[in-house]
This record gives structure tokens, C-alpha cells and sequence, in this order.
């Protein structure tokens, strides 16, 4: 198994990374939450990796974190669920609100995510709830945790759409909150536009 990789960002999106080692670009699918992690593009970054192995494709997922290494695995291991949708999951939720999820058993959350079902929710939570806690997990309630916001599709296509552009998570989703406040749009173009001006 390739444990990690070790190079220059030659590139880098929302959804994956190229990196350059030895002379090579490895191109390495990651999260929004690895996204927000990297160095600017020509700097070094060592990644943390697994390497997906089908009849026809060798695919390295990466990561900035052992943690969200871990998490990618549990999710892989349950029915239904491949690395591609366990790497949509991690886009689609902070690390500490899937844990939190998946402890209180809420359902309504995670089907808010794109892709999971009603049933896939359910089989998440059964099959890893005691997984997680015996890996060393904090499946402890976080009582002094502020509430997190939850998204829109429609929210969450601009918000890729501007991390794409190279603005940082944390400004983004204030000024789609902000956007959110003030008035109803319908549209991502709109809604980038109206974000844009709040940042």
C-alpha cells in the first residue's frame, strides 16, 4: 500500500490534487476539507493516501489528516457505500458533525448529504457507531459546540464553486450565510454573485 505521498502542488481543486514527485503528477482525489488544508500551489505537502484497487482503475484517495483517513475507511467498510460517495460524505460535513451524526443517530442530517439515502443513513449509523467508539473515536455529545449550519444543494454548488476560485472555506460560508439572511435567491449564478459581494 502507498501510505503517503510526498511532493509540489502543481494544481489543485475542491475535489483533487495534482502532485508532482520526481519528476511524476500523481493525481490524488481529496475532499473540501483536505482542500482547505493544502499549501498554495508550488509549495510542498505531504499527503496521507489509499489506494482504491478495481479490475479496471487504481485510484489514491488523499489526505491531509490521519483522522479523515480513518473516517474514509469506516465509511468504506459499510454496504453501499464506495470511496467515491465516502468522499462526497467528507466534502458534505465536517469530520466532528459526521461523528456527532452518526453517535445521536440523526438520520435527517446525513440524508442531507448528496448522494445518501434514507437506507445508506441508517446502515452508517448502525455499523459504525461501535466501530468508531472502538477505534478510539470521541463519541461523546460536545455540549459546548456551537450548532453548525446546514446547506442547500443549491448552497453547496456555490460553495464549491468558490473555494474553485481559490477563496477560503471559512470567509465562503459567512458570506453565503450573510446571502442567506438578507434575501431568497434561486439560482447558484445569482447566489455566487450576491456571495461574491460579501466577501
Amino acid at each position: 500500500m502507498i501510505d503517503f505521498v510526498e511532493g509540489k502542488v502543481d494544481t489543485k481543486h475542491p475535489t483533487h490534487v495534482i502532485l508532482e514527485t520526481n519528476g511524476i503528477g500523481y493525481d490524488l482525489q481529496i475532499s473540501v476539507n483536505t482542500y482547505e488544508d493544502l499549501p498554495s500551489e508550488g509549495e510542498k505537502v505531504r499527503l496521507r493516501t489509499y489506494l482504491h484497487v478495481r479490475e479496471d482503475i487504481l485510484q489514491l484517495y488523499a489526505f491531509s489528516r490521519e483522522d479523515e483517513r480513518r473516517l474514509f475507511r469506516g465509511l468504506i467498510s459499510v454496504s453501499g457505500v464506495g470511496p467515491k460517495l465516502a468522499q462526497t460524505i467528507l466534502s458534505g460535513i465536517r469530520t466532528t458533525e459526521l461523528l456527532e451524526a452518526i453517535r445521536s443517530g440523526d438520520e435527517q442530517r446525513l440524508t442531507r448529504i448528496s448522494g445518501v439515502g434514507k437506507k445508506t443513513a441508517q446502515r452508517l449509523i448502525v455499523e459504525l457507531k461501535e466501530k468508531f467508539a472502538m477505534q478510539g473515536f470521541d463519541m461523546e455529545p460536545d455540549k459546548t459546540a456551537r450548532p453548525v449550519p446546514v446547506y442547500s444543494a443549491l448552497e453547496e454548488e456555490a460553495i464549491m464553486a468558490l473555494l474553485s476560485l481559490g477563496y477560503k472555506k471559512q470567509n465562503v460560508e459567512k458570506a453565503i450565510e450573510r446571502v442567506r439572511a438578507q434575501e431568497k435567491v434561486t439560482t447558484v449564478e445569482e447566489l455566487i454573485k450576491k456571495a461574491l459581494q460579501q466577501i
